[in-house]
């Protein structure tokens, strides 16, 4: 047995870095068909042997005895909530606390790899297909498109295909569409056909004779103790004379891409509906899509100018066109007015009484400030069809003006009154907070001149207004809603506070959909933040709310809003659009983008442009090529093992002469112990053989559905369990990490969280449109990271640095629109930048729509 310390160091070793380790594997990829079935027959009998034990069958028995504590909690964790509508799945909001503090336990035991059952799945229900070259094990898609229509796809080579709707995804040597191929847990693939696409188990592709040497070592809880050490040399011994055989096969390692990740091979052939160049926009576009002119009111176009202006008495009011007062009693004489603030709940437009008493209130307040005029909308917006009086008005109808009419005044009131449905008399404050709850009032106490605005109530005395600060607006109108933002932007506009281009945007766009409107375009909401900004794009009816917002953000200087935004994790599914909140709690100008939106396209998509991208591989894992360095050690190492069957043999055969010639007797002996020396110290060959620092490696990421611990999928792909490949510690929101003994921040599996034990479980079940499992193998930074979508996404694209790492948007492909749909956000190491390439510009959204399906006839779901 090892003392502690010696199990200690065990322990820390097994934890090495990423691209260390004890072992280190060849690999190998197979030839035709029944070849494959064969080498996975053989490869998979050992691993049934040191394989789990029987105890030991389901993630919940794979974590590690000891206790997992959280630490450090987000203060907004990522949560999915249950719907009844979409089927969504929970999790609990401890689910994202990533960080834990758990010493290791005494003795913490190796972890086993999973047992995979691979060609055993061909004594299953399903079919086999048989692709071409080799036989490959597919499982059809147990739900189906209701749509039977055709759909046309040119890809970046300009090949034409018009087919019907399937989830498709591109091909990242040819660029071909291909039908989307998923590998999955064997719990999945035996269960529900629950998808729209395609499943196949997942295979071993490394090399047989490495599988045969690790079958060695890998039973052993720590191979460097001597308490599995005569197993070890039983199994040594069929092993050697196996290897002597094997290794003079050739290791066909799949170097590609010069060793760089898959390209994306996409061409974007559509066209826009704003591009940032402006010659780029066709000339049949609209005009108001086209132009983003800046264009302000210098002044209202018509005012409620008091007759007897000097006089304290009321006696009404003449309501004229700005510019013939100018040309008549205006020569010479500034423009003064007062700006009337009110809302049509207190004072309906279709009431008469309501009118005249606002206009009472409005001439009081107008005579009190010695001001000669004031501005109402309910009189001075003449038109109500003012939208189409004009060319100046066609592309700014006065209701998104009316900041600029404010911006322009020498003061402003707020105008208030009981409501009619009202049977008590109401009091101030609760007026005052129904008329704030309304976002047209949200920017006019931001605009207001002044530290102070005067409240008058209807019914009232009129003579003692209720003034009340700015800086108190916050927490006495605006408590309900969202006094600390609030507050900060009027801090902002006080001048005690500065906010950032960026901060101001966010949160006056947060406040504004946190009020109530009449909407009168898709867009108002985006139209009044135009207010609050310098640069106004035209207003175009046919805006979506992103779309307007998207054209507000790219007329302004908003440090990339959009390009950031896009690097965001939704906290769940439902979650909108102008919320903004990224699941690992950072906050927009945290994230520092290297992309560019270059354009605004339909149904909220954009033309994005500058990012490196990398496509995922779903279908099967393979060969991947790898480099461990020079070592003369390790040549002999190799020498020793490969021929070793043959010393053996050769040893017999002198030894069988040794009546003829006792001198070959002699050789004989020494050739035996040379053999029985070899096999004894076959299991530290073994580490040598395999073993070191990898000095270079073929970059690849790998996908599949659901949850294989690092060790089985080590093993599938290089042979055997050689603790290179890891758990990301901060990759995903899923993602977990501890502290050991030393101080070390170290990722671990995530499953020995119960939360994502239960998560991973009740997943299974999932069916289309909702949120399922994933796991992302990266070879190059030797990381796994398990994280959640709606679709596996074919790609993943770097855009921006956060933190210390790159934030990676995975998507999925819309073929029929040439579009990639964020799924997923992910975190990548930085090194990962040197293994992408650039992709041409584009196009993504942010939420992809679900298309209608149903389920197969004839399969179980």
């Amino acid at each position: 047995m090892l003392s502690a310390q010696e199990s200690a160091t065990g322990r820390a070793k097994l934890m090495a870095a990423k691209h260390g380790g004890d072992d280190d594997p060849n690999t190998v990829s197979y030839g035709l068909g029944l070849f494959i079935i064969a080498t996975d027959i053989a490869s998979s009998i050992p691993s049934v042997v040191y394989g789990y034990p029987r105890n030991q069958h389901t993630p919940q028995t794979v974590a590690s005895p000891s206790p997992v504590h959280q630490a450090q909690p987000p203060t907004t964790p990522m949560n999915h909530l249950p719907s009844q509508s979409n089927g969504q799945y929970g999790v609990k909001p401890e689910l994202y606390a990533t960080q834990y503090n758990t010493p290791p336990p005494p003795q913490s035991p190796k972890e086993f790899p999973m047992n995979l059952k691979a060609w055993m799945h061909i004594f299953g229900p399903q079919k086999l297909h048989v692709r071409w070259w080799y036989t490959h094990y597919i499982k059809l898609p147990g739900w189906k498109y209701e749509s039977d229509q055709a759909f046309r796809h040119r890809d970046f080579a300009g090949r034409v295909r018009t087919i019907p709707m399937e989830d498709r995804y591109l091909h990242h040597l040819d660029g071909r569409l291909r039908k989307l191929i998923v590998a999955c847990s064997d719990d999945l693939f035996e269960g529900p056909d629950n998808t729209t696409w395609r499943r196949t188990y997942v295979r071993m592709v490394s090399p047989l004779k490495v599988r045969i040497a690790t079958w060695v070592i890998d039973f052993s809880y720590d191979p460097k103790s001597w308490e599995d050490w005569w197993t070890m040399l039983l199994r040594a011994l069929p092993a050697a004379f196996a290897m002597s055989f094997l290794f003079y096969t050739t290791a066909n390692q799949r170097w590609q891409f010069n060793n760089w990740y898959a390209p994306v091979p996409y061409l974007y052939h559509g066209d826009a509906k704003t591009w940032s160049n402006h010659l780029e926009n066709r000339i049949g576009a609209s005009l108001l899509a086209r132009n983003n002119d800046v264009y302000r009111l210098l002044k209202p176009r018509h005012l409620c100018f008091l007759r007897k202006p000097y006089d304290d008495e009321l006696h009404g009011v003449d309501v004229r066109s700005v510019a013939d007062w100018e040309a008549t009693d205006g020569v010479d004489a500034p423009l003064s007015y007062l700006f009337i603030a009110y809302s049509t709940e207190h004072f309906s437009h279709d009431s008469q009484e309501d009118k005249a008493a606002l206009h009472v209130i409005a001439e009081t307040a107008a005579r009190a400030a010695k001001i000669p005029a004031y501005w109402v909308a309910v009189s001075c917006m003449r038109d109500p069809n003012e939208l189409e009086s004009d060319v100046e008005a066609k592309r700014y109808p006065q209701v998104y003006r009316i900041s600029d009419v404010l911006r322009g005044a020498q003061a402003m009131i707020i105008a208030v009154g009981q409501p009619k449905s009202s049977s008590v008399k109401v009091p101030t404050d609760t007026l005052l907070s129904q008329w704030g709850s309304r976002m047209w009032t949200f920017p006019e106490v931001l605009l207001s001149p002044g530290q102070t605005i005067a409240v008058y109530t209807r019914g009232s005395d009129l003579r003692a207004p209720l003034r009340v600060s700015k800086n108190q607006f916050a927490g006495r109108v605006w408590n309900a809603s969202d006094a600390t933002e609030a507050r900060q932007l009027v801090d902002h506009y006080l001048g005690s506070l500065g906010l950032s281009r960026l901060e101001l945007a966010v949160t006056a766009l947060k406040c504004l959909y946190n009020r109530y409107t009449t909407e009168y375009l898709a867009g108002d909401r985006a139209y009044a933040l135009m207010g609050l900004l310098r640069l106004r794009p035209q207003v175009d009816q046919t805006d979506t709310p992103f779309q307007a917002f998207a054209r507000l953000s790219l007329a302004n200087d908003s440090d990339k809003l959009l390009e950031r935004y896009l690097c965001t994790l939704p906290v769940s599914m439902t979650q909108p659009w102008y919320t903004m909140d990224d699941a690992y709690n950072s906050r927009l100008w945290d994230i520092d983008p290297y992309c560019q939106v270059a354009a605004i396209c339909d149904r909220d998509t954009v033309i994005l442009d500058g990012a490196r991208g990398a496509s995922i591989r779903w279908k099967s894992f393979f060969p991947v090529g790898f480099e461990t360095g020079p070592s003369f050690k390790r040549q002999m190492a190799v020498l020793a093992m490969q021929n070793n069957g043959t010393v053996f043999v050769a040893g017999a055969v002198l030894c069988s002469f040794s009546r003829v010639v006792p001198l070959l007797a002699f050789f004989g002996v020494v050739l035996l112990l040379l053999a029985i020396w070899i096999w004894l110290q076959s299991p530290r060959l073994i580490r040598t053989t395999y073993g070191g620092k990898l000095t270079d490696v073929q970059a690849a990421l790998f996908g599949f559905e659901g949850y294989i611990n690092a060790p089985a999928v080590e093993r599938s792909i290089f042979g055997g369990c050689f603790d290179r490949m890891g758990w990301s510690a901060n990759g995903s929101p899923l993602s977990r990490s501890f502290l050991n003994e030393h101080g070390e921040r170290l990722g671990v599996d995530p499953t020995k969280d119960p939360a994502v034990r239960e998560l991973v479980e009740r997943t299974k079940h999932a069916k289309p449109g909702d949120m399922r499992v994933f796991t992302l193998v990266d070879t190059y930074n030797m990381e796994m990271t398990i994280f959640q979508a709606v679709r596996p996404p074919t790609c993943v694209f770097l855009c921006a640095s956060e933190g210390g790492m790159q934030r990676a948007i995975a998507c999925s492909y819309d073929w029929t629109t040439q579009t990639m749909y964020r799924e997923t956000v992910l975190r990548m190491p930085t090194p990962s930048l040197n293994r992408m390439e650039r992709v041409s510009r584009f196009r993504i959204g942010i939420q992809r729509a679900e298309m209608p399906s149903r389920p197969v006839v004839g399969v179980a779901v």
